[in-house]
């Protein structure tokens, strides 16, 4: 058999399709398992943001209420001087 040049462009193109097929369907799984992962780093994301904000909403209660005490306090002190005063 001779290979002219149109035989051999023919079957290069041929091999050049099958191969593209074959990257797409390889494509295809690889976005199917970064879909997957990047759903469990979100899961992972969300559950580490849960862990950390708990503490930290906590911590913020527990400040904002000492504040308000220290404020009550505070005030009591200013009345008390006032009635003092007068």
């Amino acid at each position: 058999m001779v290979w002219t040049t149109e035989t051999f462009l023919g079957v290069l193109s041929v091999v050049a399709v099958v191969m593209l097929i074959i990257v797409l369907y390889h494509a295809l799984f690889v976005m199917v398992d970064l879909r997957k992962i990047l759903r469990r780093i979100e899961g992972i994301t969300h559950e580490l943001e849960s862990v950390l904000l708990k503490p930290l909403a906590m911590t913020d209660k527990i400040l904002s209420w000492i504040m308000e005490h220290l404020e009550e306090h505070a005030q009591g002190k200013k009345k008390h001087k006032k009635t003092i005063d007068v």
